[in-house]
């Protein structure tokens, strides 16, 4: 009876080792994975804070290119009105040219006419 006790015992304690031994397996397993995982987190985490001064940089390019545009958009305004009042110019010129033609034709009609006269 004691022999079967021991067997009994020894049966035991090898399934337990085993038991152990594939806990600890297990573990590392898991341990692994973890590591893995808070590898992976720290990427990340990484690329997250990498997104966010991208994101920054984007913002202060696009507030750059608003600025520029605005400035773009002042200008263009300046230049619009100063080529409305060139072309007011050009346009008072250009009734004042037909005028004088107009004047001038009569002239020549009237000098015309004092020359059929005369002869």
């Amino acid at each position: 009876m004691e022999n079967k006790v021991y067997e009994l015992l020894e049966k035991m304690y090898v399934e337990m080792n085993e038991k152990f031994s594939n806990l600890e397996n297990e573990i590392k397993t898991i341990n692994n994975r973890l590591n893995n995982l808070e590898e992976g987190q720290k990427k990340l985490e990484e690329g997250q804070r990498k997104l966010g001064s991208d994101i920054k940089e984007l913002k202060q390019g696009q507030e750059l290119i608003k600025d520029h545009i605005d400035q773009l958009d002042s200008k263009n305004a300046n230049r619009h009105i100063e080529a409305f009042y060139k072309l007011n110019n050009i346009e008072k010129d250009i009734k004042f040219i037909k005028h004088k033609l107009h004047q001038t034709e009569e002239d020549v009609f009237d000098i015309k006419d004092y020359l059929k006269i005369i002869k």
